[in-house]
């Protein structure tokens, strides 16, 4: 199904990015790897390169809308398509929402919200003329269910969710798809930086998905005309039963927090990492 198929994959340097490139060029598509890492992005398509995949490395800032137009004209002068964007890059900043600055609250919105929204347009307008194409948008379960201490990530995570469900709605009687992936925490350099944050105790309460889960979880996006994919998906009910109760959402959160504290805890002691 992706032999030849021409993906953009954003945030591509590391985590699930890097994790869903290698996947996909298993399954022999064309991979546009973009990032605003550029070391990573070279360490990744260098060694893709050697496995035989086909790919261009691209030097990206997803919040820059000119930089998304840009993208859009190399990839369509070299292969005059489109055929799939995975919208995957993404920052956290965990803390007080009174506490942490507004250049942080700034980046998240930017970068996870603006950067989305930028992305799909830009890609909207290739894909809607060529009359075909796959939009997937990498929110979290995070914008399922609330998160104390990363407020405003979990808001743009919401508003992924919203833009996406909205976007498929939109665009459901045309060739276009658009789906919203939903995983859980995912063990990732990001998840690693959580850790630090006494405030990020939802994202610890069991074990990480890998890197390599979250990738087949697009894969099945992809390949599926779902408006949206949890990850896992059993987490994902529970997830929406909780917040269809709010009452007992709440009532549950000490308990869940309790449970988030003491994973964080055991974690620490086994990276021997300090809080902050």
């Amino acid at each position: 199904m992706l032999k030849d198929k021409v993906v953009i994959i954003t945030g591509a340097a590391g985590g699930i990015g890097s994790a869903t490139a290698h996947l996909f060029a298993k399954h022999g598509a064309i991979l546009i790897l973009t990032d605003i890492h550029k070391e990573g992005l070279e360490d990744l398509g260098a060694f893709l390169k050697d496995s035989g995949a086909e790919t261009m490395l691209v030097e990206h800032d997803v919040a820059d809308p000119e930089s998304w137009q840009s993208l859009m004209e190399k990839v369509r002068q070299k292969y005059g398509k489109v055929d799939i964007l995975i919208n995957n890059a993404g920052v956290v900043q965990p803390g007080a929402a009174e506490k942490i600055t507004l250049d942080e609250v700034q980046s998240q919105l930017s970068v996870n919200l603006s950067g989305t929204i930028h992305g799909c347009r830009a890609a909207l307008g290739i894909m809607k003329p060529q009359n075909f194409g796959k939009i997937v948008n990498v929110a979290s379960l995070g914008g399922v269910v609330p998160l104390p201490g990363e407020a405003v990530y979990s808001a743009t995570k919401y508003a992924i969710r919203g833009y996406s469900l909205s976007l498929h709605a939109e665009l459901r009687r045309t060739p276009v798809g658009v789906t919203v992936v939903c995983p859980d925490s995912v063990d990732t350099a990001q998840h690693d930086y959580e850790l630090l944050f006494d405030s990020a105790v939802l994202s610890f309460l069991g074990k990480p998905l890998k890197p390599e889960q979250a990738a087949k979880g697009i894969l099945k996006a992809v390949r599926k005309k779902k408006p949206e994919v949890m990850i896992p998906t059993s987490m994902g009910i529970l997830c929406r039963i909780g917040v269809a109760f709010p009452k007992i959402f709440f009532f549950l959160l000490p308990i869940m927090e309790k449970m988030g504290r003491s994973t964080i805890k055991k974690r620490r002691e086994a990276k021997k990492e300090p809080s902050k």
